[in-house]
């Protein structure tokens, strides 16, 4: 290569680098600005009236932008998330039924809130399992694998049922679930079924309820076990009222039964501490740390041909909505005095 090719050749390449480190620092800087800082991160609290409140991030220009009128927090360090207390979602509260809510008209005065109706008492049913728990199944005894109702659909159909005759009764009624059921499925890992068991406590809290009534099926291993039975937890500070109602309910439900026209095995009442032989420690989660008087109802072995017959039939659930409800009632009329 000539001398002269040669410089040629150095004098484009340092024209090369010259221009593309002129073009990154343009790129980064801008054209005639000088550099500035990263935009500040503001952080707003803004309340939201429904959900609590919820902590938002963001930049100078977005806050021009979209919150002009609000109120910045003093900076600092981010906030770590807050604790709140346990809010009943929405569906709880008599799952749907009552007077409608219609769309506010924004042009129209805003009337005066209504007192809330008066009401004979706070009632919590709590139908077992689902959330991914199907609990116990009936498969079909025809060997296939396949099943007709899971204890999860059955428990949710009798609590249904025993909701629309309560408050037709005068109660107000809250459910710890509500939708329907997709069958067997993966069931919950024993941590979450725990964590789940005392967030069903925690909505009788929340709400003051007078009665707890958690709403099961039975299952065995050995298919020839069939009937109803109750459960309580005596050794609490509600012991005494636990066992009255706990035996109210297994009556109203044998009751149910005999007027459909099944005659199961009567199983009666257990107290959960003795039946376990755990001393003073009741082993169902709901009815030992329920804050007020509470049973737990088993209606028939899912596990059973006989039983899960009468599961299936819709009258059968009809029936014992009605008896258990009536107990209901009249373990709440007792408590308060007759009324």
């Amino acid at each position: 290569m000539s001398r002269w090719a040669s410089s040629l050749l150095v004098a484009s390449m340092a024209l090369w680098t010259a221009l593309t480190g002129a073009f990154g620092w343009t790129a980064l800087h801008g054209f005639g600005a000088t550099r500035t800082h990263a935009p500040a991160l503001v952080v707003y609290d803004v309340a939201a009236p429904e959900a609590g409140r919820s902590v938002h991030y963001l930049t100078m220009s977005q806050v021009r932008a979209t919150l002009a009128a609000a109120n910045p927090v003093a900076s600092g360090p981010p906030p770590t998330m807050a604790s709140h207390p346990y809010v009943p979602p929405r569906y709880a509260l008599n799952a749907g039924i009552g007077p409608q809510v219609r769309p506010a008209n924004a042009g129209a005065a805003r009337a005066a809130p209504k007192p809330p109706p008066a009401t004979k008492g706070v009632i919590v049913l709590d139908p077992g399992h689902g959330r991914g728990d199907p609990g116990a199944v009936h498969y079909l005894p025809d060997g296939s694998g396949r099943y007709d109702i899971t204890e999860a659909e059955s428990n949710l159909q009798n609590a249904l049922l025993i909701r629309d005759n309560l408050v037709a009764m005068g109660y107000t009624v809250y459910l710890t679930r509500n939708g329907p059921e997709q069958g067997p499925g993966g069931p919950l890992v024993p941590q979450f079924i725990t964590s789940d068991l005392y967030w069903r406590v925690a909505l009788a809290k929340a709400v003051n309820a007078d009665l707890y009534v958690a709403i099961h099926g039975n299952g065995a291993t050995d298919h020839a076990i069939s009937g109803a039975e109750t459960w309580y937890c005596g050794k609490h500070q509600t012991g005494a009222a636990n066992e009255e109602l706990a035996r109210r309910l297994q009556r109203a439900m044998m009751d149910a039964l005999h007027e459909y026209g099944y005659f199961p095995p009567d199983r009666g009442v257990f107290e959960d501490a003795a039946k376990h032989h755990s001393g003073d420690f009741c082993q169902f989660v709901v009815t030992r740390e329920s804050p007020v008087p509470a049973a737990l109802v088993e209606f028939l072995f899912l596990t059973n041909d006989a039983d899960a017959k009468v599961l299936v039939d819709p009258r059968a659930h009809v029936l014992m909505a009605k008896h258990v409800a009536g107990a209901i009632d009249a373990f709440m009329r007792e408590r308060k005095g007759g009324r």
